[in-house]
């Protein structure tokens, strides 16, 4: 069974008491317990960020940004990851330390998201003190998702485990529980499968008129664990990485041409870390 390493939400308690909340700004909300979020008008540098060396696998998971707020947050002294803009807001996900797991891993300790609206800081999600700065936190940065007025937190790490969406409404920004569906394709909606095994996920897909999409030509040369699940009755299975995580691909497709590619991680049985849509025939 594969296990989460350790995960610990990351600080930025000491930064935020620095700075005053804008009463002028959103109202801010958090449903999820571990997170937090705080409306700030000012953006803080981090404290004693780490300098990352060549090499350094969190190296691996610094952005040049390409928007106004990701380029502010930059000049700080932040290590940007990932940028997303949606609903009139640019969310940025960045961090100033991090330490190195297995299979290429970061863990980003201090992740942060700082969220603007129009050019001006609006407010800063952050997670509790870790009780090591080094085993990684629930925030690595923000990956956009198909629904007009949520962007998605991750961890970063290479499943990019998802933790919660910032949802943004006329007057409040929240962190709220992962949308429970999603719509792909302008008509296909697809059920939140994320840490839902497979055998389970099976079902629940079987329900939305998805069916096992054999791999035309599955790889058969040396062992693959995708080979021994195929034998179980899963065709779906087409290749799996035999070190690290633990990797799978798996497909699955639907009567009007659209196919669902689905990543898994561990065994006994695989959980499924994240997927995606690719679209069929109008």
């Amino acid at each position: 069974m594969f296990h989460r390493f350790g995960a610990v939400p990351a600080a930025l308690c000491l930064l935020l008491a620095a700075s005053p909340a804008d009463a002028a700004g959103p109202a801010v909300d958090s449903q999820i317990k571990d997170l937090h979020i705080a409306a700030r008008d000012e953006l803080p540098a981090p404290r004693d960020p780490q300098v990352l060396e060549d090499g350094h696998f969190c190296r691996m998971q610094v952005i040049t940004p390409k928007t106004a707020a990701g380029r502010a947050v930059a000049a700080r002294g932040w290590y940007v990851t990932s940028e997303v803009q949606r609903a009139g807001h640019t969310s940025v996900g960045a961090f100033s330390r991090g330490g190195e797991g297995t299979s290429g891993t970061c863990f980003i300790a201090d992740g942060n998201i700082f969220v603007f609206r129009g050019q001006a800081l609006a407010a800063i999600v952050y997670g509790d003190p870790p009780e090591d700065e080094y085993s990684g936190g629930l925030i690595g940065g923000v990956a956009e998702t198909t629904l007009p007025d949520r962007v998605r937190i991750t961890d970063r790490t290479p499943p990019d485990f998802a933790q919660a969406d910032l949802r943004f409404g006329t007057d409040v920004i929240a962190v709220v529980p992962v949308a429970e569906r999603e719509t792909f394709c302008g008509r296909l909606e697809v059920p939140n499968l994320r840490g839902k095994d497979i055998p389970e996920v099976r079902k629940i897909l079987a329900r939305e008129g998805w069916r096992p999409a054999p791999p035309e030509a599955p790889e058969e040369e040396g062992y693959d664990a995708a080979t021994g699940y195929r034998a179980e009755g899963m065709p779906e299975f087409e290749t799996c990485s035999g070190t690290g995580y633990g990797f799978c691909a798996v497909n699955y497709g639907h009567a009007d041409g659209a196919r669902l590619h689905v990543t898994t991680v561990g065994d006994e049985p695989p959980t499924v870390s994240a997927y995606d849509v690719q679209c069929g025939p109008r």
